[in-house]
């Protein structure tokens, strides 16, 4: 047998491997080292593959692919620094438990640290970042070699699947001559069938739970991504509970067709501003700290022995930044409220309740009443975007402004869609190439990114997938010509000389022509009303397009005060300074 032969038998075996772990898709960044497993991954019929060779923007589509389908996505590259390009994206992985299965391609053991070519440090290149680094072995043709490619491919796709999920990453040296024997056929197509139960608690301990919770007066905090199936249950336990439920724009909450007076989506605007006569008894947790500075603030103000905090944290990884748990509950998320759901028989009072729902809805007419949320500006556009996706639809919110528009404004709509955003590490790379990852699962229906001009401008050579693949992205950007979500933040107070360069960062670009290169169409919007109608258009008719929002970063400043200085009044609250 030829080294041609065993490398091909063990890079093949390798892939079935993975495939019966559950990989169906590949992205794939052209390059020399890594011929062998790129035509292997390419002509493997079980697999879709995607070219991308911006590995930046190949790793965020991969994530998007992940993250929209929940399924374990391959991601190839050549040696060098093409491999660290992948960094940014492994990282939001790894803080957002997506399973990416990375695949580095290197030189042999006995060209490094020599002086040859394309040869830096790959091992454990992505450090503490990934759940797992693996050094494959050089490409041998034994049957023991055979069992452990396929045994690695199995066993290391699964653990990133296992909770709590995340990227794994491979390292295969590889010796030339590096085409493959394309006329091989597979030695002995292998599956393994894997059977994985979910963390729950045991009786007596979820009795414990139900009998301090029924009756007594809580909230519910629900932080990081969820689907739609699991925002509804969480829903189901606040109206069993009778408890209002706080929650991240990512948890689903407000987009899962639930209308539900409980859910108080406009939490972030009320809950600094009101006096609360009743306070909370019971405050459970579940995942990460959701996107608003004023529930984090609100959350901090209580005492132990006023009130007791629960953590539900599926992944174990104690992700309490505010470090106030009194009971931490490791268990399943949804598995854990459903059966709490099911065991629940007493409900809270209405008076509990009651001041929330007053408190919402009083923030819901104070916004009513705002000319402002009836004309164009980047904070009515992104409410609209949000009342115009179609069920079923995907919408993915950049980070900075965007999402922030999102969680304050939205109210909680009829229609059920999915809400996707890169929560992990909060980065504006690759924004683009995760929304396009999220389309590809999904491209008959429709699929909405809104972001602002920075994020657009880091991620632009994304848009290449859009065009290669016929991807119908509707992208409404919001462009205020710089770093709008500085405006909000303490740097506003710096003088225009240092604010503008540093932290304003004007870039100045026409978009009308970025759309041209990428056979994009373009828009610029007018009003409401013609942003109304562009949406609803997608809604049935999806196409690669890009609507800009022209906007005005103090603008959105003084909208915000205004919506807090008629709270105030409307609550009749001074706020104590």
């Amino acid at each position: 047998m030829t080294n041609q032969s065993e490398m091909t038998d063990y890079l093949q075996t390798f892939v079935e491997g993975m495939i019966s772990s559950g990989v169906v898709q590949a992205v794939i960044s052209p390059g020399s080292r890594s011929t062998p497993l790129a035509l292997l991954l390419h002509r493997q019929e079980k697999i879709e593959t995607f070219i991308e060779v911006d590995e930046r923007s190949a790793a965020f589509f991969a994530l998007g692919l992940s993250k929209a389908s929940q399924k374990p996505v391959a991601l190839l590259c050549t040696s060098g620094t093409a491999a660290a390009n992948y960094y940014p994206a492994i990282c939001e992985a790894n803080a957002s438990h997506i399973p990416l299965i990375i695949l580095t391609t290197d030189r042999p053991h006995e060209l490094r640290q020599v002086g040859a070519p394309q040869a830096m440090d790959q091992f454990h290149l992505f450090q503490s970042h990934v759940k797992e680094f693996i050094e494959m072995a050089i490409p041998e043709g034994t049957k023991a070699m055979l069992d452990y490619a396929y045994w690695q491919g199995m066993r290391a796709t699964d653990t990133a699947c296992q909770t709590p999920k995340g990227p794994v990453h491979f390292n295969f040296p590889l010796r030339e001559p590096l085409l493959p024997d394309l006329n091989r056929p597979l030695i002995a197509e292998r599956t393994t069938e894997i059977f994985a139960g979910k963390k729950q608690l045991p009786e007596e301990q979820l009795i414990k739970c139900v009998d301090a919770w029924q009756g007594k007066k809580g909230v519910l905090v629900v932080g990081g991504s969820h689907t739609i199936e699991e925002a509804e249950i969480f829903v189901a336990l606040a109206e069993t509970l009778n408890w209002p439920i706080i929650s991240d724009p990512l948890a689903n909450i407000t987009s899962c067709g639930k209308n539900s007076p409980l859910i108080m989506s406009y939490a972030d605007l009320f809950i600094q501003e009101v006096e609360m006569h009743q306070r909370p008894e019971i405050i459970v947790r579940f995942g990460m700290l959701p996107i608003s500075k004023n529930t984090m603030f609100w959350l901090q103000s209580f005492s132990e022995t006023e009130t007791i905090i629960y953590f539900v944290d599926e992944t174990g990884e104690w992700q309490d930044q505010l470090k106030q748990t009194q009971v931490a509950i490791q268990a399943e998320e949804q598995i854990f409220a459903q059966v709490i759901t099911d065991k629940i028989t007493a409900k809270t009072s209405n008076s509990w309740s009651n001041q929330w729902i007053e408190w919402q809805e009083t923030t819901e007419q104070q916004l009513k009443e705002l000319e402002e949320m009836n004309t164009l500006n980047e904070t009515s556009a992104s409410v609209l975007v949000h009342k115009k996706m179609a069920p079923n639809g995907q919408l993915f919110v950049s980070n900075s402004n965007a999402i922030r528009f999102i969680d304050r404004f939205s109210a909680h709509e009829d229609s059920h869609y999915q809400l996707f955003g890169n929560r992990g590490i909060n980065g504006i790379d690759g924004i683009v190439s995760t929304a396009l990852g999220m389309c590809a699962t999904k491209p008959d229906a429709q699929n909405v990114l809104l972001i602002g001009d920075l994020a657009m401008y880091h991620d632009m050579n994304g848009l290449l997938l859009a065009k290669r693949y016929n991807l119908p992205l509707t992208i409404v950007l919001l462009n205020n010509n710089g770093g709008g979500i500085f405006s909000f933040l303490s740097q506003r107070q710096l003088e225009a000389e240092d604010f503008e360069p540093i932290f304003g960062t004007p870039i100045d670009l026409d978009f009308s022509l970025v759309a041209q290169l990428y056979d994009a169409e373009y828009v610029k919007a007018e009003s409401l009303e013609q942003l109304a109608l562009l949406l609803e258009a997608t809604q049935k008719y999806p196409k690669f397009q890009l609507i800009e929002v022209v906007g005005d970063r103090q603008e959105n400043v003084l909208l915000y005060e205004k919506v807090i200085a008629g709270l105030k009044e409307k609550l009749g609250l001074r706020k104590n300074k």
